[in-house]
């Protein structure tokens, strides 16, 4: 390496833990920079080497490096994972490189480290002396470069240079180039990353800068529009589909405890648990929560069925998920015990068990595009809400609300939240990120603008009621506590939200359909003035004293005043009036209207009374026509109300129908999916099967533990009397060309024992063949019947006994020669020595 590239460089070997390491002072004759056994905890400095003691292993821990003692036993440790980790947690992006080394150590964190927005550098396997860890990291599928070592100083050079140039951009420069990036991968992929944070991404497109070794931005977006793969390897790498094993393990242990036994509780036999896992990557987390499950199931006499739905946008990493198969170094994260009863030991790598295969289905679904899977009992949705700008994470939390039935559960990950709707969730453990879903109301229905229209969801008749923090009475007393005459309270269309209760003196109902509207209810003298009142208390937000009105109770007249103001109360979405009606008394009559005229002398004022009196009659009766035509408009629009309400109904009927249509469909689309899938990858293997056998021409026959034949090849029918058709009979039932007749006590000696057995048999026309039988076992480790096999050693047999005869020709003239030797008088000690080394040369006395 350039010892002045300004960085700090850290060696991590898998030492002896009880000798003393000569590491430092043998690196220190290959570089001029310092080199540093760790020893307590250093500050980090550019252009200097940090090497592992024994017995310790390395974290970085802010600008420090800490050699701490290990906590797992000497059997599992992973030095190597365990600084990774540190480095993804305490520095974020950084260069990862491993090179030659035994195990898996390293395959964890560089998936880690990469997540972070580092970049993942592997020796070839090719040229490393122990390719284990090499190749380990590689299957990750997280490797940026695979080199030689003597090319990568260079490649780490180039590296370092791109990061310093995206750092020294100009910012306005950088949101530029980032937004064309952003639009030209939206028209190629069809997914919009523009309400990722944009941190994120810019630390994502930094990323595939350094690896495409583009110099700028515009470098890098113009490299991307000229190559069509650049595309997908940049929306891959913004999908960050890494994940592990019972991921933050605190949080899944109160899963367990706390969620999964009353999802049991409220299911019965019958019942389904209802799972959906968002953003699953490589499928870890959901293959845990199927465990935690199954865990659950086998405490109990319940086993309700069990349904998990795994999505993510990352087909690669889906392909990874629906395999099962992952590296040994799982076993840091999997406990031995989960180990042996759901995992299947391989050379290299662990599979999980069908029984955990079988209850997950992968799909590949967009959360923001695609219809949400519904009537969810869980949902989990761990670290991507923190890739989200706060709107769509706000918007992701209804949606999940909305999928989930009332009380149920959402599991987030450590660094995620839903404090931000608390009109949504209720928090169940905070600490471990489970929120509980409440009960669906108005305020929770919302328009998803993130989603097509066909998949939004409006409820117009629940909005249209009032939001209100209090109730009414509560609102009615808060007002009126300075005031205490006979009031109501009334919204902005003038119903009636609560009245005193002394105010139905005031309160005369109209013939005709019933009316909740106060200025209809009120005494028909009153209904003019409070209608205008009110209409100045709402637009303009004054108070109102109207003027003293007669009205008639019980036949006398008293004086009433009305008071209209608007009540204050906060954060209300629709206004409040507050009306109060004051008696003023009775009113007095006139004791003698003759005399009063005569007193006044004048029969003019006669006149004018009797003008007065008549306009008002004229006016009481027009106001009582109007009053008459309004209430038929208002019939009218309440029955044209009722008619909308009827459609309105019907539409939201038809949209709640259509949208668990779709929900069916995004399952059946799923399982359909994955039965694809599963259907291509057994026509691969049975094509694989098939070529195998014919090339290998050894006859094999498959038995169930009844000895029915389960498979045969086309070899087997020169040996026995069977065909294809006859899949499912005995084997007993056909004849066979053997003169052996002991391979029916031989399978079922190997079903009782679980043993091979091996020997060789002769055919009625004098062929030779070794038979061997072994107990059939499944992908579960089940014996479930057993396997024969005939390879022919005619050929061989015949060599071997055309040897022996040569060798006894050869012995019988050996032995005449000896004898003659004898005869003639040569010298028997001579002889004896002779005749050994002829017989060892033979290889047998």
């Amino acid at each position: 390496m350039d010892p002045h590239l300004g960085i700090a460089y850290v060696v991590i070997l898998h030492l002896s833990p009880d000798h003393p390491s000569q590491l430092a002072a043998i690196l220190a004759t290959a570089t001029e920079m310092g080199v540093h056994q760790v020893e307590d905890s250093p500050e980090l400095k550019p252009n200097c080497v940090y090497v592992i003691p024994p017995d310790r292993e390395l974290v970085i821990k802010g600008d420090h490096i800490q050699a701490r003692p290990f906590t797992e036993p000497r059997g599992i440790r992973a030095p190597v994972d365990r600084f990774f980790e540190s480095v993804a947690e305490a520095r974020g992006d950084g260069f990862a490189v491993v090179m030659s080394g035994a195990g898996s150590d390293g395959s964890i964190g560089v998936r880690k480290v990469k997540e972070a927005g580092g970049l993942i550098l592997v020796q070839d396997p090719l040229e490393a002396e122990f390719p284990a860890m090499p190749r380990s990291a590689i299957a990750t599928g997280a490797a940026d470069f695979i080199e030689p070592v003597k090319n990568m100083p260079r490649r780490i050079a180039e590296l370092l240079h791109s990061k310093r140039i995206l750092a020294d951009t100009a910012e306005r420069e950088t949101e530029h180039q980032i937004m064309r990036i952003v639009s030209f991968l939206r028209a190629r992929t069809g997914h919009d990353f523009a309400s990722y944070k944009s941190a994120t991404v810019r630390r994502r497109i930094g990323r595939r800068m350094q690896v495409t070794r583009q110099d700028s931005l515009a470098d890098y977006a113009r490299y991307l529009t000229e190559t069509p793969e650049e595309a997908q390897e940049l929306f891959s790498d913004l999908l960050i589909s890494v994940t592990s094993f019972f991921r933050d393990p605190g949080a899944f242990e109160v899963l367990a405890k706390s969620v999964i036994p009353t999802l049991f509780d409220a299911c019965g036999h019958e019942d389904t648990i209802r799972v959906w896992t968002v953003g699953c990557a490589t499928g870890e987390e959901a293959y845990s929560l199927a465990i935690l499950m199954l865990e659950e199931g086998h405490k109990r006499d319940i086993r309700p069925n069990i349904q998990i739905f795994a999505s993510d946008l990352d087909e690669g990493a889906l392909a990874t998920a629906r395999e099962g198969r992952y590296p040994r170094a799982i076993e840091a994260d999997v406990s031995e015990e989960r180990l042996r009863h759901y995992f299947v030991e391989e050379v290299e790598h662990y599979r999980v068990r069908k029984e955990v295969r079988d209850l997950v289905l992968f799909a590949h679904h967009s959360t923001l595009k695609d219809p949400p899977f519904m009537r969810m009992n869980l949902v989990t949705c761990r670290n991507l809400l923190i890739y989200l700008e706060r709107d769509l994470q706000q918007q992701l939390l209804a949606l999940f609300h909305y999928s989930l039935r009332p009380g149920n559960y959402l599991f987030l990950g450590s660094a995620e939240s839903a404090d931000a709707r608390t009109d949504l969730f209720l928090p169940l453990d905070r600490e471990s990120r489970i929120y509980s879903a409440k009960a669906r109301t108005a305020n929770a229905v919302e328009l998803f603008s993130q989603l097509p229209s066909e998949h939004r969801k409006d409820i117009p008749a629940l909005r249209a009621q009032p939001r209100r923090e209090r109730s009414p009475g509560t609102a009615h007393a808060g007002t009126l506590e300075k005031a205490a005459p006979p009031s109501a309270l009334v919204d902005d269309d003038h119903r009636i939200i609560n009245l005193s209760a002394n105010a139905g003196r005031f309160l005369l109902p109209p013939e005709g359909p019933m009316s909740h509207e106060l200025p209809d209810l009120v005494r028909p003298e009153l209904r003019a003035e409070l209608r205008s009142a009110l209409h100045r208390a709402f637009t303009a937000h004054e108070p109102t004293i109207t003027l003293p009105v007669n009205v008639a109770f019980n036949g006398y007249r008293h004086r009433v005043v009305m008071h209209i103001s608007a009540a204050v109360e906060e954060e209300r979405e629709a206004p409040l009036a507050l009306v109060m009606f004051m008696d003023g008394g009775p009113v007095e009559e006139a004791q003698s209207e003759d005399e009063n005229e005569a007193t006044l002398g004048t029969v003019e004022i006669r006149r004018l009374r009797e003008e007065l009196r008549t306009a008002q009659e004229r006016l009481s009766a027009s106001r009582r026509e109007h009053e008459g035509a309004i209430q038929e408009l208002r019939i009218a629009n309440e029955e044209l109300q009722s008619v909308n309400e009827e459609y309105r109904s019907t539409a939201e009927e038809l949209e709640t129908s259509k949208e668990e249509l779709q929900s069916i469909n995004e399952e059946l689309q799923t399982v359909n999916g994955e039965l694809k899938s599963k259907l291509d990858n057994i026509a691969n293997a049975h094509s694989d099967l098939q070529n195998l056998v014919n090339a290998t021409e050894i006859g094999t026959l498959f038995l169930d533990p009844e000895l029915r034949i389960k498979m045969l090849t086309p070899a087997v029918e020169k040996l026995f009397s069977v065909t294809d058709s006859d899949i499912g009979r005995p084997i007993t039932d056909f004849t066979h060309k053997l003169v052996y007749d002991g391979v029916e006590h031989d399978a079922r000696q190997v079903l009782k024992n679980l043993a091979p057995l091996e020997g060789e048999v002769e055919t009625k026309d004098g062929r030779w063949l070794v038979m061997r039988l072994r107990p059939y076992r499944t992908v579960e480790d089940r014996i479930d019947g057993v396997v024969v096999s005939f390879v022919e050693i005619s050929e061989r047999r015949a060599a071997v006994d055309a040897l022996r005869r040569s060798e006894e020709r050869y012995r019988r003239m050996t032995d005449k020669l000896l004898e003659a030797a004898i005869d003639s008088g040569a010298d028997r000690t001579a002889l004896d020595t002779a005749r050994m080394r002829v017989e060892t040369e033979l290889g047998e006395p």
